[in-house]
């Protein structure tokens, strides 16, 4: 019984949900959106208190005594939420972000510099007339679309040109990057219509 309930409370929120792209902003539309953020804040709260307790709290009490220093610096966080002491948050936030950043660009450099240079500049050993294609049109490419950020020049004389073919790539790419974006909000209300149809009992489940 509860599994029926379930699905019909989340085929009813569904609907409110898509009430504002059909329709426009509505009660039914603020009531589910305002549910939606207090259901996903209550459920981070709970994780991320499980995760203290398990990950720092737990072995602390079990003697190992270099956990006090996140745990510390995960408290020095709220002192945001008073006014007189909102300075101290400033270095936890600030080590969060560092390591964070640190973090990220080594995982960066070498998947989306380093990597996609050399397959760049490395020509194709096998493939035929298709892969010199390929090679050629992400080399004129990248060189293009680099060169028409080049702001410091003015896109006159010998830029012109390359500029020009740059700035096609760049919608080319830009253009692809949106279509994929719409074929995934599409396959997205596919699964929303699919979900509609079973609770229906239209289609099987």
């Amino acid at each position: 019984m509860w599994d029926v309930i379930g699905l019909w409370i989340g085929w009813l929120l569904m609907l409110m949900i898509y009430s504002y792209p059909l329709y426009k902003e509505n009660p039914a539309f603020r009531t589910a959106e305002h549910m939606f953020i207090g259901v996903t804040l209550a459920i981070s709260i709970i994780t991320n208190f499980s995760n203290v307790m398990r990950m720092c709290v737990t072995p602390l009490m079990q003697g190992n005594i270099l956990m006090i220093v996140p745990l510390v610096l995960g408290l020095m966080i709220f002192s945001m939420l008073i006014p007189e002491y909102q300075w101290v948050s400033r270095y936890p936030i600030g080590l969060l972000v560092g390591t964070g950043f640190g973090l990220g660009i080594r995982g960066t450099i070498k998947p989306n510099l380093q990597d996609a240079i050399i397959d760049t500049i490395t020509a194709p050993t096998s493939g035929g007339a298709m892969a010199w294609f390929n090679f050629l049109y992400v080399a004129v490419g990248l060189i293009c679309s680099i060169m028409y950020f080049m702001l410091t020049f003015e896109h006159k004389g010998p830029l012109q040109g390359p500029t020009r073919i740059g700035r096609l790539f760049i919608m080319v790419g830009l253009g692809g990057y949106f279509g994929n974006t719409v074929l995934f909000r599409f396959t997205m209300l596919t699964g929303r219509a699919q979900f509609f149809l079973q609770v229906l009992k239209l289609i099987p489940m």
